[in-house]
């Protein structure tokens, strides 16, 4: 059988979209460089060339995941098609995808450090985002800021409903997603009982 050559950034990228994709089912300890290198048709060698180890593409796989998180909700809050609500109603419905996800790379073998850090990035990234989501709300009225400074309030907020939805004491997402709902009412002085 002969090789398929690919181009070193195309071949790079593959090996860390195959790796994310089994550490999220497998998870750390159950995905193995040879597991990795089978579905991507490639020998032990060409790994080498692009990671040093596991924990190497165990970081690339993570930070893929935390792009690939950003560029929906991005596409989510700069839909100009949709209101507030309806923005915030598919957050949520993408946040509960997105947690189980993460405590499945979340695993006992993971370095809580690197974890730690990819959530405090996501969240940080995704500020930004939800500080144009206020400011939206506020422009057209529909809720109120407690304080001026939105950049601020908006780090609160994802603070806190990322609390709130890796809670493991609170194991229902149904739950949860009512605890953010009446956080954000409660802070934003917003009605999103209808979400």
């Amino acid at each position: 059988m002969s090789r398929i050559v690919k181009p070193p950034d195309v071949r790079r990228q593959e090996l860390i979209e195959i790796a994310l994709k089994q550490f999220a089912e497998n998870g750390y300890e159950k995905t193995s460089i040879r597991s990795i290198l089978k579905e991507a048709d490639g020998e032990i060698g060409m790994f080498y060339h692009y990671f040093k180890s596991k924990h190497e593409i165990y970081v690339a796989a993570l930070e893929e995941y935390n792009e690939k998180y950003i560029a929906k909700v991005t596409e989510i809050v700069n839909a100009s098609s949709l209101n507030f609500k309806e923005k915030l109603n598919l957050i949520f419905l993408g946040s509960s995808g997105s947690v189980h996800e993460y405590s499945l790379l979340c695993t006992k073998k993971a370095n809580p450090e690197i974890m730690t850090i990819l959530l405090a990035k996501t969240l940080l990234k995704m500020a930004p985002l939800f500080e144009l989501l206020i400011l939206d709300g506020l422009k057209n009225n529909i809720m109120k800021a407690p304080m001026q400074n939105t950049r601020l309030l908006s780090k609160f907020i994802l603070f806190g409903i990322s609390a709130i939805l890796h809670d493991t004491e609170v194991s229902s997402m149904e739950e949860k997603i009512g605890l953010v709902k009446k956080l954000i009412e409660k802070i934003l002085d917003v009605d999103v009982g209808g979400i």
